[in-house]
């Protein structure tokens, strides 16, 4: 069993799709082959701003989506409301959806 390993870009482009409606900007850090991402209001005020993600953080779809679930909650701490999110199904071997079905 090979676990599904996410590339710099689907990491980059799970998190900008993580904190609707507000803004996210992802920018690679290819030094140290990671990347930050900064959540933007509405308004286009700063929320959160995230330095650093790994390439140990964001290659494993279970961390990376740790990384996104702990963000969202210091966005919201700020009285923002985000849509519902879950982390996409990533074929990993264990045949366990990781997206509720839709009603």
């Amino acid at each position: 069993m090979n676990n599904q390993a996410l590339n710099l870009d689907e990491a980059m482009q799970l998190v900008s799709e993580a904190f609707l409606p507000c803004g996210c900007v992802t920018s690679a850090n290819p030094d140290d082959d990671s990347f930050g991402f900064t959540v933007m209001s509405s308004s286009g005020s700063e929320l959160l701003r995230v330095a650093s993600v790994s390439q140990e953080e964001y290659t494993s779809p279970q961390r990376l989506g740790g990384v996104i679930e702990q963000a969202r909650l210091d966005v919201e701490d700020k009285d923002q409301r985000l849509e519902p999110w879950t982390m996409p199904a990533i074929t990993d071997g264990t045949g366990i959806p990781e997206t509720p079905p839709n009603y």
